[in-house]
């Protein structure tokens, strides 16, 4: 948004009383492996002192058991939700075998072999099996090493009466409208998220071993682009090739639905081929579509709501419309212990703000190839101040793009209720180190790097480490209540889950 337009609107805004009653609610979901002494994933299960992962609201698995999930509640307060976030992984430091350590990084470290890395297993039951085939599915369809990319989702909302002084209406159908319009311009500028959050552009020479790759030669042990922001978000990382034929804009609610279902009832020729059952007869994929489940789709922000007992993601949404929105682009910042700091939660919460107040019209074919282009340039050249990006059909240097959204943030956040912090944190944000060369080896510094942050977690006793520890017991005595299901019935689940919808 030109300058002098964005003063208006937030003047507009200002009046109407947005910002003095603005309530942003916030929470985080962070991947990370247990790594053992020597830097390698943890061949270990998920301990029992974690608590269940199938029940356990706040530290579960991802793809493999050594793959830890920390989810925490929502917050108002980004105090709070920092402090939350450090004590959970306090608690897993705490609880996991003395030998293991926490991996500070995205990308993996070094992986002898794929068969090592164990797919999180969950309980004898419909659901349990469910979680577990989904796993076996990705494996399948993705290789393990693959889907060891760990990240950062970040959870944004506002309160309805925030919503309602910026829509002027109380109607869930005008709430989604605001929300497809926050990730239409998101999906808009995710090139500038990638220069300001991307930390992965070395990976160990073990992710990419027997892959199709561009990268180059740092040292004996790693790969990498010099320029790169987020090799995470590649090609070679967190990327499906089927998924981007599904063509996704965002320009209304059953749109992306209808895509969302066709997707995962539709057979998908590659998917089919590998079949539903392995030679021993058990099921290794929930479905042949482009994604068997509707988390299985890839994208760096997706429309949410909560979950209910015995309902589906897509029926949420059909039924009762967007909730938050899950920002899933953000690489793990080695730069702060919890792997994001106080000050890049802040500039989130003024990019997406800013993505909100702006206006986002609807995407066409030809400003989706734009964006795709985009995006690609940032993965791969972004750290280049000669890269050029095309925005509405005319290219313009990176940098100096880069530079028109931080002065509009910059006037964003004169006003905000606590504008100076703000203000500091888009500063903070810009000189924060990114895209680190390591000192020895991608492996080593990893390793290195691991042992200073979980020997820290150890130590202490953070803010909400009781109410985790009581959240892990809990989930213990819930799982104990969940009735074992025979296979044959366990079975007969995961053939007709998808028929339901």
């Amino acid at each position: 948004m030109a300058n002098g337009a964005l003063k208006n609107k937030l003047a507009k805004l200002k009046d109407s009383g947005f910002f003095k009653n603005l309530t942003i609610m916030r929470g985080i979901e962070k991947e990370f492996f247990r790594i053992n002494k020597n830097g390698y994933i943890s061949k270990n299960f998920h301990p029992e002192s974690l608590g269940s992962a199938l029940t356990n609201r706040y530290i579960t698995t991802d793809f493999a058991e050594a793959q830890v999930e920390l989810v925490t509640p929502t917050f108002e307060n980004i105090n709070d939700l920092n402090d939350f976030l450090y004590s959970l992984h306090s608690y897993v430091a705490k609880n996991i075998d003395s030998n293991e350590l926490l991996w500070p990084y995205s990308m993996p470290p070094e992986i002898k072999h794929e068969s090592d890395i164990n797919i999180g297993v969950y309980h004898q039951s419909n659901v349990g099996l469910l979680k577990h085939v989904y796993r076996r599915g990705l494996k399948v369809r993705y290789g393990s090493t693959m889907q060891c990319v760990s990240g950062m989702h970040y959870n944004f909302s506002l309160k309805p009466t925030s919503l309602y002084l910026l829509t002027n209406s109380n109607s869930q159908k005008s709430f989604d409208e605001a929300y497809l319009g926050l990730i239409r311009n998101f999906k808009r500028i995710f090139w500038f998220v990638l220069l300001e959050f991307g930390q992965t552009n070395v990976v160990n020479k073990s992710f990419v071993k027997g892959r199709k790759h561009i990268l180059n030669k740092l040292n004996e042990n790693d790969m990498y682009l010099e320029n790169a922001t987020s090799l995470r978000m590649s090609d070679i990382g967190y990327q499906s090739k089927a998924q981007k034929n599904l063509n996704i804009k965002y320009n209304s609610l059953s749109e992306f639905l209808n895509k969302i279902k066709k997707a995962m009832t539709v057979p998908f020729p590659e998917f089919e081929k590998q079949g539903l059952k392995d030679s021993k007869n058990e099921y290794q994929q929930i479905s042949n579509g482009i994604i068997q489940i509707e988390n299985e789709y890839y994208d760096s922000i997706r429309p949410k709501r909560s979950q209910l007992k015995n309902h589906r993601p897509y029926d949420l949404l059909k039924e009762f419309g967007i909730e938050y929105l899950e920002i899933r682009g953000i690489d793990i910042s080695p730069n702060d212990i919890s792997g994001i700091s106080l000050d890049q939660i802040q500039f989130l919460d003024l990019l997406l703000i800013y993505c909100l107040i702006s206006p986002s019209p609807k995407i066409t074919s030809k400003e989706k190839q734009e964006i795709d282009n985009n995006d690609s340039k940032a993965i791969y050249e972004g750290r280049n101040e000669n890269t050029e990006i095309s925005l509405n059909g005319k290219s313009i240097n990176i940098c100096t793009a880069e530079n028109e959204i931080i002065e509009g943030l910059r006037t964003l956040a004169s006003y905000f209720n606590d504008c100076e912090k703000y203000l500091e944190s888009i500063d903070n944000v810009l000189s924060m180190e990114k895209g680190k060369i390591p000192k020895e080896n991608f492996h080593n510094d990893g390793l290195a790097l691991g042992k200073v942050n979980t020997n820290i977690l150890r130590s202490g006793n953070p803010k909400y480490i009781d109410s985790i520890k009581k959240e892990a017991e809990l989930s213990l005595d819930k799982l104990s209540k969940i009735p074992k299901n025979s296979k044959a019935e366990m079975d007969e689940y995961v053939k007709n889950y998808n028929m339901q919808l």
